[in-house]
């Protein structure tokens, strides 16, 4: 099967299969999603509901908090208007009372003391236009309501003799008891904790209603005994802004949140209504559609919650039940989230209409219809589409496969797992003259007449792994001059290291074997110029050393000899030096100052000229100045190795010309021989690491490194260098240096 077509099946089947498994799905998951969101949509209402009732609990809990510090306030107020008002006595004279329960209103006389602050009776003050001790300051300073008792008789029952405290008929509660017992026969915690000497905090009934309150006892002078108490409140139906705001609430559309009492006197009636309409009303009998006494399960279901814990949340318990309003003709479920504010004995209710979130029920189903059917219709259109799209997305891949193949300079060929051809780059096919079409999955003999090439290549797929090397030769484009080929296997591997083909790597080395042949070329000559110097070093000084020099003269002569050659060597390792940078990616370190280009080149010029006898040097320089920013040392090792090169490749002398010319792009400087000249194949790699001209005698002596360090000098400066030359009729090199900023820019 042709690769075009084996991606094409690839690319196409899993669009088709992508989209029959989408289709399936979307038609079995269509269920599910609409029963899905509907129990999610109830969880939410449900969960905002809970939410709610939870805030309206924590509303009430910081009521609490704020009215309870203020009434604790308030009884420091009253408790002082009392300290400063004189010890609490009794008198001698007795007066009688008609003590009346404030619980089940019965009465009864009692006949007690008079009770005395600071030597003055309270009386029996029951009018609100007359003024009362104590109470009546209080309740100008810090408002609330304020009570003095006195205690009616062992049991505790606390009478009040003095109180801000208005009954229904207008008048003070004076005669009013808290019993020690209530009703039902349990203790009465205020007065409980005021007969232990503690002082109650918190929400207590008082008269006919239920306020915020605190209850400080009064003691005898000794503090022996309990005589009384002092009360200072706040009523609770008075926290308007709270009852507003949870008035305010709306539950999803049209629900509310209701609070009814829980226990005691208040079960069953409405605290907070719905705007207030039904406040005070007994509900306990309400029957739901149904006939079930629904508020009763209700109460009984939120005053058996928990208290809650510290830093958990509010526990919420959950109820629903059928509802029908008067005028309408059908029934309706309401759901409600419950919870219980004991400190208050608050039922707490956050209700809903399920109806309600009815539109939300019908939008999702809505949805998810509409998205199955343009479901069922993208699968179809991916059905129909499948194939043209995985003709182009085939066609894509082969063409960039294509492009890779034909980028890979290197020859490449991709196997399987059974030395069968899959694949050749472009390089393979001209390399081996023959296409990949025509030599597909044929095995790798086919591929390669010369049966010692293809036992080499055989051999090194055999071993399996990857980086395996092998070396053959193949006939070059010229007779006598095979090119030294390099192969490298690498194994094709699954993702879970399963051999399924291989993949061959040849390229040619002949370059970097012929560089590896310069190289040692290079030592050899390297070694050869440094010889020699060496040696003449060596023979003059052991001449010196042994008194045998001659005279001063001669001496003079042979120690100037010996610098010469000391400075040639000095040379040679400079270039080894600054090839050794060249060779490690390194910038030949520039210095650069302002100088005189022509003053360095005749500088260098008056040195050369004592090098040679055979030649003579001509120079044609500008009469002014040319200032550069160069580094002075290095054109001049620029100019020496220009100069030396061309009086060792002018055997026979001749002429040498020098010119320097100020031009628009920099100053043009050329040395001119009339020596041996180079062919155009020299000419291209004069500039290369490793390379001289004539490198098949030593009769031209040098280590071939200088134009290359001539090159990186002349680049580190910004500037170029080329050459221009001619077999048999000398060379001219050409180097151009920028003036000023060009050179700071470089």
């Amino acid at each position: 099967m042709k690769i075009g077509l084996k991606i094409t099946v690839i690319a196409v089947l899993p669009i088709i299969l992508t989209a029959l498994v989408i289709l399936a799905i979307s038609l079995y998951q269509n269920s599910l999603l609409n029963s899905f969101f509907d129990e999610e949509i109830d969880r939410q209402a449900r969960s905002e509901a809970q939410k709610i009732a939870q805030d309206v609990y924590l509303m009430c809990r910081s009521a609490q908090e704020s009215v309870q510090q203020t009434v604790d306030a308030n009884l420091r107020v009253a408790a002082d208007i009392l300290a400063r008002s004189g010890p609490v006595t009794f008198g001698r004279e007795q007066i009688r009372w008609q003590a009346v329960n404030q619980f089940t209103q019965r009465s009864h006389g009692v006949v007690l003391p008079r009770m005395l602050v600071g030597n003055r009776w309270l009386g029996q003050i029951n009018d609100p236009l007359q003024p009362a001790l104590v109470v009546d300051a209080t309740e100008e300073l810090v408002g609330g309501t304020a009570t003095l008792f006195q205690r009616m008789n062992e049991t505790g029952d606390m009478l009040r003799v003095a109180t801000s405290v208005i009954d229904k008929d207008g008048k003070r509660a004076i005669g009013t008891y808290i019993p020690a017992v209530n009703p039902n026969g349990s203790t009465n915690p205020v007065v409980s904790a005021l007969l232990r000497g503690d002082t109650f905090r918190g929400r207590a009934y008082v008269v006919d209603a239920w306020y915020i309150t605190a209850y400080q006892p009064i003691w005898d002078k000794n503090r022996t005994r309990i005589i009384g108490a002092l009360y200072v409140g706040v009523k609770q139906e008075h926290l308007e802004s709270l009852r507003q705001g949870i008035m305010d609430i709306v539950v999803g559309k049209t629900g509310y949140v209701w609070v009814l009492g829980g226990k005691q006197e208040q079960r069953g009636r409405y605290i907070i209504s719905k705007d207030g309409a039904r406040d005070g009303e007994y509900l306990m009998n309400t029957v739901d559609s149904e006939q079930q006494p629904f508020v009763q399960r209700l109460i009984d279901k939120a005053i058996t919650l928990p208290e809650p814990a510290s830093g958990k949340a509010i526990p919420v318990a959950f109820d629903r039940y059928p509802w029908k309003n008067p005028g309408e003709n059908f029934e309706q479920y309401k759901s409600v989230a419950l919870t219980y504010f004991a400190p208050w004995d608050w039922v707490i209710g956050a209700a809903y209409y399920e109806s309600d979130f009815a539109s939300r029920h019908q939008r999702v189903a809505s949805t998810i219809n509409t998205m199955a059917t343009w479901i069922i219709v993208a699968a179809m259109l991916l059905v129909l589409l499948a194939i043209p799209v995985g003709h182009l997305v085939a066609e894509s891949i082969r063409s960039r496969i294509d492009c890779i193949l034909g980028s890979i300079h290197d020859i490449l060929i991709v196997t399987d797992s059974h030395d069968h051809i899959i694949l050749l780059s472009k390089a393979a096919e001209k390399f081996f003259g023959i296409k990949t079409r025509e030599i597909r999955s044929r095995p790798i003999t086919d591929l390669i007449a010369d049966r010692n090439i293809c036992t080499t290549i055989k051999e090194a797929m055999a071993t399996g792994k990857s980086g395996t090397r092998f070396h053959f030769e193949w006939p070059g484009s010229k007779p006598g001059q095979p090119r030294e080929m390099q192969g490298r296997t690498s194994v094709i591997q699954t993702g879970h290291g399963h051999p399924i083909g291989m993949l061959l790597t040849i390229h040619d080395v002949t370059g970097e074997r012929e560089v590896e042949r310069l190289k040692s070329e290079l030592l050899s000559t390297a070694a050869h110029e440094l010889n020699t110097p060496l040696a003449a070093i060596i023979g003059y000084s052991e001449l010196m050393l042994s008194g045998q020099a001659g005279t001063l003269e001669e001496q003079r002569e042979s120690l100037v000899y010996v610098h010469q050659k000391a400075w040639a060597l000095s040379k040679i390792v400079d270039d080894l030096l600054d090839v050794s940078r060249i060779e490690a990616g390194k910038e030949i370190p520039i210095d650069r100052e302002e100088t005189d280009i022509l003053e360095v080149i005749r500088q260098v010029l008056y040195h050369v000229q004592h090098m040679t006898t055979q030649h003579t040097l001509d120079a044609d320089l500008p009469s002014t100045p040319v200032v550069l920013p160069i580094d002075r040392l290095k054109i001049e090792q620029v100019l020496e190795n220009l100069l030396s090169n061309a009086i060792k490749y002018s055997p026979h002398g001749g002429a040498i010309k020098i010119t320097g010319l100020v031009e628009p792009d920099g100053f043009h400087l050329s040395v001119t021989d009339q020596g041996l000249g180079m062919t155009p194949e020299q000419a291209a790699r004069v500039f290369d690491k490793f390379y001289r001209a004539d490198s098949s005698t030593t009769a031209v002596r040098g280590t071939g490194l200088g134009l290359t360090i001539v090159r990186h000098i002349v680049d580190a400066h910004g500037g170029r260098i080329r050459v221009e030359s001619t077999p048999g009729a000398g060379s001219t090199f050409h180097v151009i240096l920028p003036m000023g900023s060009a050179v700071a820019q470089s």
